[in-house]
């Protein structure tokens, strides 16, 4: 089987054929498409198709998750942590004294550390829940001199003024790497924007989304199963979840299997005076240049989240879209950008948003689903 390189870039081969590229992208794409639209939009033999997706699935190519809509389940806000570790600490350390205390925090459902990085993102329901875990958090780290004389920076992202442009959307990043054209994020699914209606849900209807989140891979019996409700009761809460937009999937690729060995984390300060049209202009370079599956910005500021083929690739792109900041007159001072070394980097937790839900529905973690 050949294998598949992106055009003009001499540093990252990929164990893919064209086919299995074109197969992954799709999936990517059209994460709440049945196999047979995706394979009538590519158009590619239902046989070829099938066979493709299961050989990536069992190569752990993907993942795929529910994604809550947060703000429409009574979440309030997104929270990021960033900032430099003492170097002079160790990661087995860190885990060793606060590990326990860390994987505790419900609000979290994504952690990542480094040699002297460290990077979370949280969502909670009020900002006393998550200044709670930040002070016990900043406590520990203090008192054991974890942190670096800079110490940690925390931004809140309110979702009913923050755009949400990209969420776990790897969408664009597969088009830059396989050579695809991607698609601009005004057609992506994401978490909306501006005040936003809450649902109620029944109680089958919240096991089915506990289920949904816990098995988001599964079929529809086995999660009846699991959650003790009928088959058609999941089936009929799906339909309304995706129509009411309650939540949504994600097919979430292996980056690291592609091949890229740089996360970066950039934060950006913006001038107050953008209009809606230079803020436009700048999501859309942003989403050429970086192709972030991450990226959330208010009035002032923004962060993003991207992957690389190394350090220098990212460089060079970013130093186009810095020069376009500067030009423009966009942002206030410099950017802050952290990189992580994918093959060394930590996951602490890994898109995990079950115990966040589970504490949202006041179901009782340590008590299966079916039996609340």
């Amino acid at each position: 089987m050949s294998s598949f390189q992106r055009i003009g870039d001499s540093d990252l081969n990929f164990d893919l054929s064209q086919n299995e590229a074109r197969v992954l992208h799709s999936l990517v794409k059209w994460p709440d498409l049945t196999d047979q639209a995706i394979h009538s939009h590519i158009g590619m033999k239902k046989s070829t198709f099938s066979s493709i997706k299961t050989r990536l699935k069992e190569s752990h190519y993907y993942h795929r998750f529910f994604i809550p809509n947060f703000p429409v389940l009574d979440f309030e806000l997104l929270f990021i942590m960033f900032g430099e570790l003492n170097r002079f600490t160790t990661f087995d350390e860190r885990m060793r004294v606060a590990g326990d205390m860390v994987k505790s925090f419900t609000e979290d459902f994504y952690v990542v550390s480094e040699a002297n990085h460290s990077f979370s993102l949280s969502v909670s329901q009020n900002y006393t829940e998550y200044a709670k875990n930040q002070m016990e958090f900043m406590q520990v780290y203090s008192e054991n001199k974890f942190l670096s004389k800079d110490g940690m920076t925390h931004v809140a992202f309110p979702f009913e003024i923050s755009q949400m442009l990209s969420f776990l959307d790897y969408e664009s990043l597969l088009a830059r790497l396989f050579g695809f054209s991607s698609e601009p994020y005004e057609t992506r699914k994401s978490i909306p924007f501006g005040r936003i209606k809450r649902i109620k849900l029944t109680k089958a209807e919240k096991k089915v989304l506990a289920g949904l989140i816990k098995y988001p891979d599964e079929t529809d019996t086995l999660i009846a199963d699991e959650v003790g409700v009928s088959r058609n009761t999941v089936a009929n809460a799906k339909r309304k979840f995706l129509k009411k937009k309650i939540c949504f999937p994600r097919v979430v690729p292996d980056i690291e299997r592609l091949g890229l060995k740089t996360l970066v984390f950039n934060y950006t300060k913006y001038r107050p005076k953008l209009a809606p049209e230079d803020r436009a202009e700048t999501s859309e370079k942003i989403r050429m240049l970086l192709s972030p599956h991450f990226y959330i910005y208010k009035n002032l500021d923004g962060f993003i989240i991207s992957a690389h083929e190394s350090k220098e690739s990212f460089d060079e792109v970013y130093t186009q879209l810095y020069s376009f900041y500067r030009n423009k007159d966009y942002i206030l001072g410099d950017p802050i950008n952290y990189y992580m070394n994918i093959p060394d980097m930590k996951l602490i937790k890994s898109i995990n948003y079950l115990p966040m839900i589970l504490k949202m529905l006041k179901f009782d973690p340590k008590i299966p689903i079916k039996d609340q």
